[in-house]
This record gives structure tokens, C-alpha cells and sequence, in this order.
């Protein structure tokens, strides 16, 4: 995989001019004329940005799936929000 893997099958690529974080989906490779074969999800200024809508999108993929209590839902949103509160503090550091 090319880019940096936030969770799963989440990463982020980097364009260096002018600079863009651009957030995709997939399996992080390039085709044969070296572009990417996971669509964008979204481009932005900072890597911070780029993993708070990794977060975003992420959180709101795990509740779409199936049925679940209020408290199941906080629960599952507490332990996502855990792990991108990791990454960002490496971020910041």
C-alpha cells in the first residue's frame, strides 16, 4: 500500500504541489499510468484535517451498519474517538 493507513482500509495520500491531503478508500494502489484506482473522499490542507473526516466518515459507516441502542452507539463512537485521539496526538507531537 502507498499512502498512510489510518484504520482499516482508510489512508491518506499526499499531493505535493501545491500540498493536499487527499483522503481515500481502497487498497492504496496505482494503475499502470501511476494514478490512484481509489477515488478521493476529499482533499484538504492539513494531515489533522484529512484524519478528522477519516474519523468522520468512519464513525458514520460503524452506526449505519445494523441496529443498535443509544448506549451501544456512544459506546462505539467512545472507543473510534480513542483511536483517532491516538493518531492525533502523534500528529501534534
Amino acid at each position: 500500500m502507498e499512502g498512510i493507513k489510518i484504520i482499516d482500509d482508510w489512508y491518506i495520500t499526499v499531493e505535493p504541489y501545491p500540498v493536499n491531503y487527499v483522503v481515500r478508500r481502497g487498497k492504496g494502489e496505482k494503475g499502470k499510468n501511476g494514478k490512484w484506482l481509489d477515488r478521493s473522499r476529499g482533499y484538504f490542507n492539513t494531515l489533522r484535517n484529512a484524519v478528522k473526516e477519516v474519523r468522520r466518515q468512519y464513525v458514520a459507516e460503524q452506526l449505519s451498519n445494523g441496529e443498535r441502542t443509544l448506549g451501544e452507539a456512544l459506546s462505539a463512537v467512545s472507543e473510534i474517538d480513542a483511536h483517532f485521539e491516538k493518531i492525533m496526538e502523534r500528529i501534534e507531537a
